[in-house]
């Protein structure tokens, strides 16, 4: 997940160093961008939390923020989702850089985060909203936390879903971990769920299930409210909030 980050001056950061490893497509619209820390720079992250990058354009230094899509590990890397938007802009500049750029981001923060455990997760994603919830995930199979994990992840179409055969994968090897991708706009063939992610809530059951969401503020806040009208506990449904 993404957003355009505050100013600067208003919430001075420490930043990092960093060189960008590669940037790969994740779809025509979405690339993946591999950064590793630099130096003495060390990173410590809790699944689910961002950083902001700040780049000079225009001699002009330019904040955004992304959620971080690799889980915590030892090997000083993180993963970034980034749509380069429109030509020229911040964020396609970014995508632009090559392989080896040096790039400045701020110590991971944000309170998206895994919560205390309870009998199971379901994560609920849209676009690159699946960032973090793929870094939960991902946390929670290395644990070998055998709660119960259910992925309901929506895209428009079969090339945009992200990850699909990694998650594929996890559901494979995991028993505990199911996953469900849904599509809006499915091509011919596709022979799994369709429609939106509010669609496929049937047989989860609300009784001591947290439920992570995450995607465009139009699907967190229409899905928050149908878990409410299922009786979700308030305190059982955490979401990404922007401008952090």
């Amino acid at each position: 997940m993404s957003s355009a980050a505050p100013a600067t001056e208003k919430y001075p950061l420490c930043l990092l160093s960093a060189k960008l490893l590669k940037s790969q497509p994740l779809s025509p619209e979405v690339c993946l961008l591999t950064l590793q820390m630099e130096g003495d720079s060390h990173l410590e992250f809790l699944a689910g939390q961002a950083v902001r990058v700040e780049q000079e354009l225009n001699g002009k230094l330019v904040p955004l923020a992304y959620s971080i899509a690799s889980a915590p590990g030892g090997d000083n890397c993180i993963e970034l989702c980034v749509k380069p938007g429109r030509k020229g802009s911040p964020a396609d500049h970014l995508c632009a850089l090559p392989a080896g750029s040096p790039v400045r981001i701020s110590r991971p923060h944000g309170g998206f985060v895994l919560q205390q455990p309870v009998a199971s997760s379901l994560f609920l994603a849209a676009g690159t909203g699946i960032a973090p919830i793929r870094s939960m995930i991902h946390s929670l199979v290395r644990d070998n936390d055998m709660r119960p994990l259910c992925l309901i992840f929506g895209a428009r179409d079969a090339e945009s879903l992200f990850f699909h055969a990694e998650f594929l994968d996890l559901a494979e090897r995991h028993p505990n971990f199911r996953y469900v991708p849904v599509l809006s706009r499915p091509q011919a063939g596709w022979n799994g769920a369709c429609g939106y992610v509010q669609h496929h809530l049937d047989g989860i059951s609300c009784a001591a299930t947290r439920a992570y969401l995450c995607g465009p503020p139009a699907m967190v806040k229409g899905v928050s409210r149908l878990l409410g009208e299922r009786g979700w506990p308030e305190n059982l449904i955490h979401y990404e909030r922007s401008g952090f």
